[in-house]
């Protein structure tokens, strides 16, 4: 195990440029989605989270108990991934282009466990030695993303690979871990020193353990080193060192949730009435509800096919 205080340099590097990206007149236009309902398992409810390049959807899903399981949807088949043995649900957050899941699953005494499943089996990862551990994503090189409870101590973010495990530090109060990428970069949210209350919270991307800030949250990367998220309300896209202002919808507010390896966007936006879906690509921000997406929609994901994941109802789709 690789020592926090070792590990994680905090740098307070500040965002060095703003642009605003004008609008592209010869972008393509996207596609009108066609909305594909997953399916489920017995209970009927679900939801997709997030999906690979290949076309692999991970997700949950209810059985006829009302338990949740985590379930992978593959060439229109939906794979029941289970729970840990003693557990009583489990929900899928991530999947690599190997197939490999990212799962936490529940027990009834609201224990929690990460796990990895892979070629059809569930891997236990572990904790730095407490009670709980929560898987957040996975990339390519099948190193896990979580957080994990040290014996009497408050969360630190973790990295699991082939049963060893790198703690990247005490996770504080008001801090989240977000994403992963293939460089093991990590993104989230980090509470600043002096780390008095109100916190001073920032989004940040931690590279070979250094942090940089960026904007006040980090919500998604790409393995380009593009992160994306929102900053004084407005969602951006960051690559070195240069933040980028995505706009909105006509209104005040907008963030980004995911970003492909083309560098396309997803997120939300206020228009001058209600929060709408949008795609960002080459410099135009889409409201999605103009391509077939509901307001309603809940999307979590874009692959480099631009086909986009989430919810809507209750039941588990895909837009593509």
């Amino acid at each position: 195990m690789v020592s926090p205080r070792s590990l994680l340099t905090i740098a307070t590097t500040a965002v060095v440029a703003l642009t605003t990206v004008a609008p592209a007149p010869a972008a393509a236009s996207p596609r009108t989605y066609r909305v594909v309902d997953l399916g489920t398992l017995s209970g009927g409810d679900g939801a997709a989270t997030a999906m690979n390049d290949r076309g692999d959807i991970v997700g949950w899903s209810t059985v006829a108990s009302g338990a949740r399981h985590a379930v992978l949807w593959r060439h229109g088949v939906i794979t029941d991934l289970g729970v840990l043995p003693g557990d009583t649900d489990s929900e899928a957050v991530d999947v690599n282009e190997f197939g490999d899941v990212a799962i936490t699953s529940f027990g009834a005494d609201y224990l929690t466990r990460a796990v990895l499943w892979r070629n059809g089996h569930l891997v236990d990862l572990g904790t730095l030695g407490g009670e709980n551990s929560v898987a957040i994503g996975v990339n390519d090189r099948g190193q896990v993303l979580g957080t994990s409870d040290p014996a009497g101590e408050m969360s630190h973010r973790v990295l699991w690979r082939n049963g060893s495990v790198t703690d990247l530090g005490l996770q504080y109060f008001y801090e989240y871990t977000a994403d992963v990428n293939n460089a093991g970069d990590v993104v989230g949210g980090w509470n600043v020193p002096p780390r008095d209350y109100p916190c001073t919270c920032v989004g940040g991307l931690l590279h070979r353990g250094v942090l940089t800030q960026i904007g006040s949250e980090a919500i998604g990367i790409n393995n380009r080193g593009q992160v994306v998220g929102a900053a004084n309300g407005r969602a951006f896209r960051w690559q070195n060192g240069t933040l980028t202002d995505l706009g909105t919808l006509g209104g005040y507010w907008s963030r980004a949730i995911a970003v492909n390896d083309r560098g396309d966007v997803v997120g939300q936006s206020t228009t001058t009435v209600q929060w709408h879906p949008f795609l960002w690509r080459d410099g135009v921000m889409t409201d999605l509800t103009t391509r077939g997406v509901l307001e309603t929609d809940v999307i979590e994901d874009i692959n480099v096919r631009g086909q986009l994941v989430g919810a809507r109802v209750n039941r588990p789709v895909l837009f593509r």
